[in-house]
């Protein structure tokens, strides 16, 4: 290997010529197979560090003639997934830190996001990406194929700087706002709330060094352990990641988090389930369905960790609700029991709602004293009886079992506010009210305030809006509550960077039923803009239900350059 490292390096300097070195192997072609599928491309077999210095020696923005082949673990995850693409940093070892650059990597059949402590092998060629504004250089491999060797989690759990969530806080109140640690840190504790429902198979939690101690430390959409569907409140917890300082930039709060952190549950909360007593009733047929206690005793009989095979039917009245359906996410949590009461309940988790579908904007929602009937299969969570996570639905509603139109696909009938997309109608910004374009400002987090202003250099009309860019946080330009229907619907705007090398990246956030943000959703980067002109950008999106959202621009980070933003346009197919 060392011999090869060696001629590649000299070919790519240029010194000597390839026939010195005629014992390297030519690169692979990847054969078409005739059945339609292509097997996993192999490349020249190199280590992150190794690769690093190979991309060390191409020029500005250039990618190598060879095909190479990068194993190591991944170190970091980068944003969310995007057209079954994702980003993520690796390294040698597990703790080793950000050394060469996944960018847009594709997921493998079967997977729906990276995590980090996986151990990966990625071939692509390599490209040397370097900053406009930093002069910073990234090595790394664009739209790389990636084989998966060991699962996050299920292998060797990633380790760092042992702390507990006292000193973790402590320490990043010395980081620069926004900024990240450089050492990887192992943070015990326990789990004090969990913030939202489980999204992409992450989910935010705090955690303290007591059972009951507070909000000290958040685990900022942490990744779930394999065959783990929720964080739950008083779970003892080692969390691995690097620190790091948010600072909101609306208010200055400063939160001490780990982004993306590892999780390993060490006790699971909530102690053991108690054996449920009352009466089992029913089959599981339609005919013949299960009350609450039978479905607690067939979800203990099948033993800790395991799913039904089967499909049951469950009966009872709605006793509790612990998440409503929204939106964002279709399913709902509650608890059902013969009579309505919180005694001998059974647990529907994560369900689906009539005719198997996710809940949309304009359908009924569900009530405590609600008859149901879910259909679908039982599992047993860490002890916890209930229905598997989204392989469950109601069946029947009140003896409703149709759904009752909320997926029509016409423009609904906004409330509280919210703007029809028929009368958004200031992408020009040209009207303008307190500093800020009208239609432009969010009630919710979704705006970045303070970072807009009004200015007369226009693509077209009077004005555009200038939106300021920093390098110690991302910086957004958001729309006012809108209602949109579902379909799918194009965006075109017009960028004009104040400096070579701008980025913006669009994409929008849904609105949940308290009016705060869900999770964003964003299209891809569109970097290295030229300044001096105006360049149109284009961003479409589907929305598979009414859904109440902002639409947002990102001007992140990185670079952080001001850009003017004019002549917005949305419309739907």
């Amino acid at each position: 290997m060392k011999k090869y490292l060696k001629l590649l390096l000299c070919a790519a300097l240029g010194i000597g010529t390839f026939t010195a070195c005629e014992d390297v192997p030519e690169p692979y072609n990847i054969p078409t197979d005739q059945g339609g599928t292509t097997p996993t491309p192999t490349g020249i077999e190199v280590t992150c560090a190794e690769a690093v210095e190979l991309t060390r020696a191409l020029a500005d923005g250039a990618s190598s003639n060879e095909t190479y082949t990068i194993t190591g673990y991944i170190t970091e995850v980068v944003g969310d997934v995007s057209k079954n693409q994702q980003t993520f940093w690796m390294a040698d070892t597990q703790n080793g830190g950000r050394v060469f650059e996944a960018y847009w990597a594709n997921l493998p059949e079967g997977v729906t996001a990276f995590k980090a402590g996986s151990k990966v092998r990625i071939t692509g060629k390599l490209t040397k990406y370097v900053n406009n504004n930093t002069g910073n250089m990234t090595a790394e491999i664009k739209n790389a194929t990636v084989e998966i060797l060991e699962g996050g989690g299920s292998g060797e759990t990633p380790t760092g700087i042992e702390v507990t969530c006292a000193e973790a806080a402590e320490l990043t109140k010395a980081l620069a706002d926004g900024g990240t640690s450089a050492d990887t840190y192992t943070v015990t504790g326990y789990i004090t709330e969990v913030v939202g429902n489980v999204s992409r198979n992450q989910q935010t939690f705090w955690m303290a060094d007591t059972k009951d101690g507070g909000k000290v430390f958040e685990a900022y959409y942490a990744n779930l352990p394999e065959g783990v569907t929720e964080f739950k409140v008083g779970s003892k917890v080692k969390i691995t990641g690097q620190l790091m300082k948010y600072v909101n930039a609306s208010s200055g709060q400063v939160t001490p988090e780990i982004k993306n952190a590892t999780v390993e549950i060490l006790e699971n909360g909530g102690g053991e389930t108690p054996t449920p007593t009352g009466e089992a009733k029913g089959s599981g047929t339609l005919a013949d369905p299960y009350n609450a206690v039978a479905a607690n005793k067939v979800a203990t009989d099948l033993g800790t960790g395991n799913t039904s095979a089967e499909k049951y039917y469950i009966k009872g009245k709605i006793s509790e609700i612990k998440y409503k359906f929204d939106v964002e996410h279709g399913t709902a949590t509650f608890f059902i029991s013969d009579d309505g009461s919180t005694q001998n309940q059974f647990q529907v988790y994560s369900a689906n709602y009539l005719e198997n579908k996710s809940w949309q904007s304009g359908n009924k929602q569900i009530a405590v004293g609600d008859d149901v009937i879910i259909y679908g299969q039982i599992t047993n969570y860490q002890g916890t009886p209930e229905t598997a996570s989204k392989k469950a639905y109601i069946y029947s509603l009140n003896g409703a079992t149709k759904d009752d139109g909320g997926n029509s696909g016409e423009e609904p009938t906004p409330s509280g506010g919210y703007t029809t997309l028929a009368d958004f109608n200031n992408g020009g910004f040209e009207t303008w009210a307190d500093g800020v374009p009208a239609q432009w400002m969010s009630a919710n987090t979704a705006s970045t305030k303070g970072a807009l202003s009004q200015s007369t250099d226009a693509h077209g009309g009077s004005y555009s809006v200038k939106v300021e860019g920093k390098t110690s946080g991302n910086q957004r330009l958001a729309s006012t509550e809108l209602t949109l229907a579902a379909g799918d619907y194009t965006v075109e705007f017009y960028i004009k960077p104040e400096a070579d090398g701008g980025s913006v990246r669009p994409g929008y956030v849904p609105i949940k039923d308290d009016g705060s943000v869900g999770s964003y959703v964003y299209g891809d980067y569109t970097n290295d803009i030229p300044a001096g002109r105006w360049s149109k950008v284009t961003y479409t999106f589907s929305l598979d239900a009414s859904t109440n959202l902002n639409l947002v621009l990102m001007n992140p980070k990185t670079p952080g350059k001001s850009f003017l933003i004019d002549d917005y346009t949305i419309t739907k197919k």
